[in-house]
């Protein structure tokens, strides 16, 4: 039965309306950006994620004909900037450069987190890797990770560790290690990594965990040495360093790590432009010296899918390791 000639006028414009938001909903999202576009630093400037996060925007601004500006936004141990962009509106034109403790804060503080760091933000690009190394000083007995157990089993206790702080990568990389060999060192917390370094170095401490771009100085120096490191691989400016599944110790493979993320919910057709504009950018050896320079390695895969790996890897590490090792802050 055909229909009368209103309703099919009423049909007629409503297919045609329908097909016209269609349209319209691609080319509006082709169109993005159509504005500056924010990266916020949960941290103060001058520090490894300022000088990433300055590093790609130069050539992300290029990829995308708008300006891409780096603000600082600190406190909280980066939870203020954070929450800040988890609050944003999903568009695309506020992202975070977010780092390790992006996945330890929420295993530290629990329900005090304003924000849901593994459902609040969609991954863009996975943007460096640095691993950590166990360092000892020049005059400690242990000349590999196997004598510093022995030592530590014979004697609980005796042997310091230092940190760069409660709850830091440096300290949750000491109770790593006391889980997975089974000894007991005594954490030495410090405010800031460089300053547990240099005690290390003047013989304060034993022991200390830290990245190779804090310890270089030192090390270069002969006043540190170390036992092993936590990438996957030797390192290439230290090939004589075995890896700590190497070492005899397994699940160390740790590294300090940098990504590039937005507010969750923000549209695919947004994401896939940013991915696809981040692939070319950190092909760019511009950003890979500049990424170099302070010590940060650009891994040979850097998409949202890699990103997304390390952070499902790194909550579910940390949140465990809290637990088994009872990690606590009042």
């Amino acid at each position: 039965m055909s229909l009368p000639q209103p309703l099919k006028s009423i049909k007629a414009l409503w297919a045609a309306a329908s097909l016209a938001l269609a349209c319209a909903a691609p080319a509006a999202m082709a169109a993005y950006p159509e504005q500056p576009i924010r990266i916020i630093v949960p941290y103060t400037a001058g520090g490894s994620s300022d000088v990433i996060a300055r590093a790609i925007s130069d050539e992300l601004t290029a990829e995308l004909g708008q300006s891409v500006i780096v603000e600082n936004r600190a406190g909280a141990g980066s939870m203020i900037g954070t929450a800040y962009v988890a609050a944003e509106k999903p568009d695309g034109y506020t992202l975070l450069l977010a780092d390790v403790p992006f996945t330890i804060v929420p295993a530290l503080y629990g329900e005090r987190v304003k924000y849901d760091a593994a459902k609040d933000f969609a991954p863009i690009s996975l943007l460096g890797l640095s691993p950590m190394y166990l360092f000892v000083t020049p005059a400690f007995k242990a000349k590999s990770v196997a004598d510093l157990v022995e030592m530590a089993k014979a004697k609980p206790g005796s042997i310091s560790i230092g940190s760069g702080g409660n709850g830091s990568l440096t300290h949750l990389m000491a109770e790593l290690l006391m889980l997975n060999t089974g000894i007991k060192l005594v954490h030495i917390p410090y405010k800031g990594a460089s300053a547990a370094a240099n005690d290390l170095a003047g013989g304060q401490i034993e022991t200390s965990f830290t990245t190779m771009p804090t310890a270089s100085a030192l090390y270069q120096g002969g006043k540190i040495r170390p036992l092993a490191v936590s990438s996957p691989q030797r390192q290439a400016d230290t090939p004589d360093v075995p890896t700590f599944e190497e070492a005899g110790v397994p699940n160390m493979t740790v590294q300090s790590w940098w990504g590039l993320v937005a507010p969750a919910k923000t549209p695919a057709p947004v994401l896939a432009r940013l991915n696809t504009a981040m692939e070319k950018v950190m092909q760019s050896p511009k950003v890979k010296s500049r990424l170099n320079g302070v010590g940060v390695n650009v891994p040979a895969d850097t998409s949202a899918k890699a990103l997304q790996a390390l952070l499902t890897a790194d909550f579910a590490r940390w949140q465990d390791v809290v637990k088994r090792a009872g990690v606590k802050f009042e």
